[in-house]
């Protein structure tokens, strides 16, 4: 029996040293797994790490594509304005060239000569000369676009409204209607300086200053955040005249707008 005892008892210690060994081959297994586990784990933390830097520098790619795009319409507008005020100072030397001929051709107002001496005296008294005729129509452009550029916005415009009452079939006409809604902005006055653009629109409408009289009053709007009429009017730019540059720039501020 007692040896009986003594062999039950190996017997339970190799069954208990058996079940030693798997323990520990389990654990050992849990901590191949874990430690797999935890490689995986860092690997995926690494990649959502490297996933969400390149998000980020897409981001700030896209927001710099952004700026670039936003800058690359800011030089296109800035290249158009110039180019219209080159061309508009073109016109204004043109202008200034025949307002300087008009000019010269009335102060060679020419005296009439004395007739012939008679009598005793050997004299007749001299005849009056005439008086100077009113500047013609250049000459007046002329003149109110130099009070306008001194600030004399009333003299300015006294300027023009005579181009328009002495001289109205003058091919001036509307760039002298336009000038008095420029004068009326500069003074500060936007509601008649808006009802004169808005008069050169409707009243010539063929002419090269309709679309930029309707274009000056979308901006006003805009600067004062009425939006939406602000859009109507930079729409009717590019329904009306489509191949101008006011309308390249309307469609700009049409997408700043959205």
């Amino acid at each position: 029996m007692a040896a009986g005892a003594c062999f039950a008892t190996r017997n339970d210690v190799r069954v208990l040293q058996g079940d030693i060994a798997r323990l520990q081959l389990a654990a050992a297994q849990a901590a191949s797994a874990d430690t797999a586990r935890a490689l995986q784990l860092r690997r995926i933390i690494a990649s959502l790490g490297a996933i969400s830097d390149s998000l980020r520098v897409a981001g700030t790619n896209l927001q710099r594509f952004q700026g670039d795009v936003s800058m690359s319409i800011r030089t296109v507008q800035e290249q158009l304005l110039t180019v219209q005020e080159l061309t508009g100072q073109s016109r204004k030397q043109v202008e200034s060239l025949r307002a300087q001929l008009e000019a010269r051709a009335a102060e060679q107002v020419q005296v009439v000569p004395p007739p012939a001496p008679t009598g005793d005296s050997g004299a007749a008294p001299p005849t009056a000369a005439p008086g100077a005729p009113p500047p013609g129509p250049y000459r007046l452009m002329d003149l109110g676009r130099q009070q306008l550029a001194r600030g004399a916005t009333s003299a300015a415009r006294a300027a023009f409204s005579d181009l328009l009452t002495q001289y109205p079939a003058s091919d001036l006409v509307p760039e002298a209607q336009y000038w008095i809604a420029e004068a009326y902005s500069s003074a500060g006055n936007a509601v008649e300086a808006d009802s004169v653009f808005a008069l050169v629109a409707e009243k010539y409408p063929t002419s090269s200053r309709a679309p930029i009289a309707i274009y000056k009053r979308a901006l006003a709007l805009k600067v004062a955040g009425q939006t939406r009429q602000a859009r109507v009017l930079f729409q009717q730019v590019i329904d009306k005249y489509p191949k101008s540059d006011e309308a390249t720039l309307a469609a700009a501020m049409l997408r700043d707008l959205k």
